[in-house]
Protein backbone atom coordinates (compact mmCIF):
# COMPACT_ATOMS: atom_id res chain seq x y z
CA UNK A 1 0.00 0.00 0.00
CA UNK A 2 1.40 3.39 -0.92
CA UNK A 3 1.66 6.33 1.48
CA UNK A 4 -1.43 8.10 0.07
CA UNK A 5 -3.55 4.95 0.50
CA UNK A 6 -2.25 4.49 4.04
CA UNK A 7 -3.13 8.10 4.95
CA UNK A 8 -6.60 7.71 3.49
CA UNK A 9 -7.10 4.51 5.48
CA UNK A 10 -5.96 6.26 8.71
CA UNK A 11 -8.29 9.22 8.07
CA UNK A 12 -11.16 6.82 7.45
CA UNK A 13 -10.34 4.91 10.64
CA UNK A 14 -10.17 8.13 12.66
CA UNK A 15 -13.52 9.29 11.22
CA UNK A 16 -15.20 5.99 12.16
CA UNK A 17 -13.69 6.18 15.64
CA UNK A 18 -14.92 9.76 16.06
CA UNK A 19 -18.39 8.72 14.91
CA UNK A 20 -18.33 5.82 17.38
CA UNK A 21 -17.31 8.15 20.22
CA UNK A 22 -20.11 10.59 19.37
CA UNK A 23 -22.66 7.76 19.28
CA UNK A 24 -21.43 6.38 22.61
CA UNK A 25 -21.50 9.90 24.10
CA UNK A 26 -25.14 10.32 23.13
CA UNK A 27 -25.89 6.83 24.47
CA UNK A 28 -24.19 7.75 27.73
CA UNK A 29 -26.27 10.93 27.98
CA UNK A 30 -29.44 8.92 27.39
CA UNK A 31 -28.51 6.33 30.03
CA UNK A 32 -27.45 9.03 32.50
CA UNK A 33 -30.38 11.39 32.10
CA UNK A 34 -33.12 8.75 32.05
CA UNK A 35 -32.77 7.76 35.73
CA UNK A 36 -31.89 11.32 36.75
CA UNK A 37 -35.03 12.78 35.19
CA UNK A 38 -37.08 9.89 36.55
CA UNK A 39 -35.75 10.71 40.04
CA UNK A 40 -36.66 14.38 39.56
CA UNK A 41 -40.14 13.45 38.34
CA UNK A 42 -40.56 11.13 41.32
CA UNK A 43 -39.64 13.95 43.73
CA UNK A 44 -41.95 16.56 42.18
CA UNK A 45 -45.07 17.07 44.26
CA UNK A 46 -47.38 16.70 41.26
CA UNK A 47 -48.94 13.34 42.05
CA UNK A 48 -52.19 14.00 40.23
CA UNK A 49 -50.42 15.27 37.10
CA UNK A 50 -47.98 12.35 37.09
CA UNK A 51 -50.78 9.84 37.65
CA UNK A 52 -52.80 11.42 34.84
CA UNK A 53 -49.83 11.41 32.44
CA UNK A 54 -49.00 7.79 33.28
CA UNK A 55 -52.63 6.73 32.86
CA UNK A 56 -52.91 8.59 29.56
CA UNK A 57 -49.73 6.99 28.22
CA UNK A 58 -50.96 3.56 29.29
CA UNK A 59 -54.27 4.02 27.44
CA UNK A 60 -52.84 5.33 24.17
CA UNK A 61 -52.36 2.95 21.25
CA UNK A 62 -48.82 2.60 19.81
CA UNK A 63 -48.83 5.28 17.08
CA UNK A 64 -50.30 8.10 19.21
CA UNK A 65 -47.76 7.08 21.87
CA UNK A 66 -45.07 7.56 19.24
CA UNK A 67 -46.35 11.11 18.66
CA UNK A 68 -46.15 11.76 22.40
CA UNK A 69 -42.59 10.39 22.32
CA UNK A 70 -41.73 13.05 19.69
CA UNK A 71 -43.20 15.96 21.69
CA UNK A 72 -39.98 16.49 23.72
CA UNK A 73 -38.08 16.93 20.44
CA UNK A 74 -40.51 19.60 19.26
CA UNK A 75 -40.47 21.31 22.66
CA UNK A 76 -36.68 21.39 22.77
CA UNK A 77 -36.52 22.91 19.28
CA UNK A 78 -38.81 25.76 20.37
CA UNK A 79 -36.65 26.37 23.46
CA UNK A 80 -33.52 26.33 21.27
CA UNK A 81 -34.95 29.20 19.22
CA UNK A 82 -34.91 31.26 22.42
CA UNK A 83 -31.26 30.28 22.94
CA UNK A 84 -30.41 31.39 19.39
CA UNK A 85 -32.07 34.74 20.06
CA UNK A 86 -29.88 35.10 23.14
CA UNK A 87 -26.80 34.28 21.03
CA UNK A 88 -27.88 36.86 18.44
CA UNK A 89 -28.10 39.46 21.20
CA UNK A 90 -24.59 38.47 22.32
CA UNK A 91 -25.88 37.01 25.58
CA UNK A 92 -23.69 33.93 25.25
CA UNK A 93 -23.98 32.56 28.76
CA UNK A 94 -27.77 32.79 28.65
CA UNK A 95 -27.76 31.19 25.19
CA UNK A 96 -25.62 28.27 26.36
CA UNK A 97 -27.71 27.74 29.51
CA UNK A 98 -30.99 27.84 27.59
CA UNK A 99 -29.61 25.45 24.97
CA UNK A 100 -28.44 23.01 27.65
CA UNK A 101 -31.85 23.27 29.35
CA UNK A 102 -33.51 22.41 26.02
CA UNK A 103 -31.31 19.34 25.62
CA UNK A 104 -32.00 18.20 29.19
CA UNK A 105 -35.74 18.62 28.62
CA UNK A 106 -35.54 16.64 25.38
CA UNK A 107 -33.47 13.79 26.77
CA UNK A 108 -35.31 13.70 30.06
CA UNK A 109 -38.87 13.72 28.78
CA UNK A 110 -38.10 11.33 25.93
CA UNK A 111 -36.42 8.97 28.39
CA UNK A 112 -39.45 9.15 30.69
CA UNK A 113 -41.89 8.38 27.86
CA UNK A 114 -39.59 5.58 26.62
CA UNK A 115 -39.43 4.06 30.12
CA UNK A 116 -43.21 4.13 30.51
CA UNK A 117 -44.07 3.04 26.95
CA UNK A 118 -41.09 0.99 25.77
CA UNK A 119 -43.04 -2.21 25.07
CA UNK A 120 -45.82 -0.33 23.30
CA UNK A 121 -43.35 1.60 21.13
CA UNK A 122 -41.46 -1.59 20.29
CA UNK A 123 -44.72 -3.14 19.11
CA UNK A 124 -44.42 -0.86 16.07
CA UNK A 125 -42.40 -2.95 13.63
CA UNK A 126 -40.17 -0.21 12.22
CA UNK A 127 -39.48 1.19 15.71
CA UNK A 128 -38.45 -2.29 16.86
CA UNK A 129 -36.16 -2.64 13.82
CA UNK A 130 -34.67 0.81 14.43
CA UNK A 131 -34.12 -0.05 18.08
CA UNK A 132 -32.40 -3.34 17.17
CA UNK A 133 -30.23 -1.51 14.63
CA UNK A 134 -29.24 1.11 17.22
CA UNK A 135 -28.26 -1.66 19.62
CA UNK A 136 -26.07 -3.19 16.89
CA UNK A 137 -24.53 0.25 16.22
CA UNK A 138 -23.83 0.55 19.94
CA UNK A 139 -22.03 -2.82 19.88
CA UNK A 140 -20.08 -1.72 16.79
CA UNK A 141 -19.13 1.55 18.46
CA UNK A 142 -17.83 -0.31 21.52
CA UNK A 143 -15.55 -2.34 19.25
CA UNK A 144 -14.38 0.77 17.35
CA UNK A 145 -13.09 2.52 20.44
CA UNK A 146 -11.17 -0.45 21.87
CA UNK A 147 -7.86 0.90 20.47
CA UNK A 148 -8.61 4.34 21.94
Amino acid sequence: MDEKGFRLMRIKQMAWTALALIFLGVSWLWETFAPLIQAIIDVLPLRRLKAWAHELLEKLPPYPTLLVFLIPLALSEVIKIVSFVAFAREQFLAGVLIYLFAEIVRFGLAAYVWAVCRDKLLSIEWVAKLHAWLLRVNDWAQVQIVPV
